[in-house]
């Protein structure tokens, strides 16, 4: 691969190229498709890597790249120093390690970095075309996008904004509706996309991509970047019922935990100078494998539109009920690492039991499936309460679908 130089392709200014690489949080991993394709907009991953520490030097590497307009060679020197310091044992010639390593990292970040001023002139250019680079290297299926226009909020760009795939060189062009008039161009006729499996070695279906993009590449870099989660839930609900489970779980990893929590508190942190404003809606988690399977054993015939769960209003939740501010700020991690789940059976709505005691009593978040909301029908959460556990375990009223209810709350508890 030619020495790929940094600065000066697509016309990305490199100040929202750089934040994106700075904004993700170093993790290990052992592939790069072992976390969802939306996951990689706030997360930082070298597969194959045990320790935080040489993805943490990598990532710094690749972001001094960015500022100072280094090539993949200054690169590799780093990288040289860092597998020597850390005493890394990769796979896979020096040459093409590093060359997926750095042409990955840049040229997702200056998408990214392409998506957010793509978002903020939309007003002006709300069409893109898409783009390869013109040779014979460009893929057969990209080549057949080449030259495609759609709307920036096309669904087509959920999944088809580049890069899509290793080695992947494509763009996108912005126009105005006068441009698509003087060039003669038309807006493309709606997108039919197809997936495929994609199959471990085991022979388990593991996720289902788009034809044509790579496993892990199946999402749209900037919007994981600026809404990683809206990101991953358009993700899940693309994919069958019987992998959204399997997905969360491998996906909903440490760092990627502690985004949503950053992210979540941001959204419920008090305006400054008095200034109101309309509440904007959240998404604090998913249902996991385990919740989906308890209802499919409970509810048989329930169909879900979505495994995602919502909050309406981040600031207000939480104004008139027991949970301390605190436990309500980082609701992500309170209702993934829950106690038990129950269903209850008048409403359908699911209780889920979170860790730890308010008062002596359980922590109870009420939450509504099939709502509509500003992301489609999904769950949400409407309310944060409380609830012994003599109550919650009357079976005539609910269903436990996952974990168990303390017989005794004590200190311990």
């Amino acid at each position: 691969m030619a020495d790929l130089a940094v600065q000066g392709s697509f016309g990305v200014k490199f100040a929202e190229a750089i934040d994106y690489l700075k904004g993700k949080l170093p993790e290990t991993s052992q592939a790069h498709d072992d976390l969802a394709g939306p996951v990689h907009g706030k997360v930082f991953t070298i597969a194959g890597t045990t320790k935080a520490d040489l993805v943490r030097d990598i990532q710094g590497s690749l972001i001094g790249a960015l500022e100072n307009g280094r090539t993949i060679t200054d690169f590799r020197k780093d990288f040289d120093k860092a597998v020597q310091e850390h005493g890394w044992q990769y796979k896979g010639k020096r040459g093409w390690r590093t060359s997926v390593i750095f042409d990955a990292n840049m040229r997702s970040a200056r998408m990214a970095g392409r998506w957010k001023q793509l978002q903020a002139g939309k007003d002006r250019r709300p069409y893109l075309q898409y783009r390869t680079a013109g040779d014979s290297r460009v893929r057969p299926l990209h080549r057949q996008w080449n030259g495609l226009i759609f709307h920036i909020d096309s669904p087509f760009y959920q999944t088809h904004y580049p890069p899509n795939g290793w080695g992947c060189r494509c763009t996108v062009r912005a126009y105005s509706q006068a441009d698509l008039e003087r060039k003669e161009l038309e807006v493309s006729p709606p997108f039919e996309m197809k997936t495929r499996e994609v199959i471990t070695r085991d022979g388990e279906i593991k996720d289902r991509v788009p034809v044509g993009i790579d496993p892990g590449w199946d999402h749209n870099v900037g919007q994981a970047w600026l809404a990683p989660e809206v990101a991953l839930g358009q993700k899940l609900a693309r994919l069958p019922r019987e992998l959204q489970g399997i997905v969360t779980d491998k996906t909903i990893t440490p760092a990627f935990e502690e985004v949503m929590n950053a992210n979540f508190k941001a959204l419920r942190k008090p305006l400054e100078n008095a200034v109101k404003a309309a509440p904007e809606p959240a998404i604090a988690g998913y249902l996991d494998s385990s919740t989906l399977n308890g209802l499919a054993q409970a509810v048989p015939d329930l169909a879900l539109s979505s495994t995602a769960v919502t909050v309406a209003n981040p600031r207000a939740l939480g104004a008139a009920a027991p949970w301390p501010a605190s436990w309500v700020d980082d609701l992500p991690s309170n209702l993934r690492n829950y106690r038990a789940v129950l269903r209850e059976k008048a409403s359908g709505s699911l209780l889920l039991v979170s860790q730890g005691l308010i008062d002596g009593d359980l922590p109870v978040a009420t939450i509504r499936l099939n709502q509509q909301t500003k992301f489609g029908q999904a769950a949400q959460v409407v309310e944060l309460g409380k609830a012994t556990a003599s109550a919650l375990g009357d079976a005539a009223a609910y269903d436990l679908l996952v974990g168990s209810l303390p017989k005794a709350i004590s200190a311990a508890d």
